[in-house]
């Protein structure tokens, strides 16, 4: 806790910190297991989220914006990290999400799906480490890459 944080304000900060790992890559890898049978479906899914990740990563490299907090850099690896646009957690919750809730036939899954991108993109915010601008670039780019592989090869 920090010093002169209530406890509230504390408790929400681990919550959303706890939110925003959901978007943690091994995390992604693993969640999809427990709704999508192994085969093709899971396979592309993997190769959306390699797509989604290089392609995020390039732009961060090459059209770099720094993040709230002003993260610094000293290599390429590092500049990636400290680019704020797009918001590799809200493009990759997107990417992973919109597929499980593409291949749901439960509608109560589905709104769960969509509302867990939601959240993820929200506690980038509140933690300070995108602008919205950013979460909705991220939800825009991660939704491009999903329909792109849902075109591809699930149509």
């Amino acid at each position: 806790m920090k010093e002169g944080e209530s406890f509230w304000a504390y408790k929400l900060r681990e919550w959303m910190r706890d939110l925003t790992s959901l978007a943690n890559p091994l995390i992604l890898l693993f969640v999809p297991c427990c709704f999508l049978r192994p085969g093709k479906v899971y396979l592309v899914l993997l190769l959306a989220l390699a797509v989604n990740e290089v392609l995020g990563s390039l732009i961060k490299l090459f059209f770099h914006k720094p993040r709230p907090t002003g993260q610094k850099y000293g290599n390429a690896l590092e500049k990636i990290d400290a680019g704020s646009f797009p918001s590799l957690h809200s493009s990759r919750i997107a990417v992973v999400y919109l597929t499980l809730a593409a291949h749901s036939e439960m509608l109560g899954f589905q709104l769960l799906f969509l509302s867990v991108i939601l959240v993820v993109g929200l506690s980038r915010v509140f933690l300070k480490k995108h602008f919205p601008v950013d979460v909705l670039g991220g939800y825009v780019f991660g939704a491009l890459v999903f329909a792109g592989f849902y075109w591809w090869f699930w149509m």
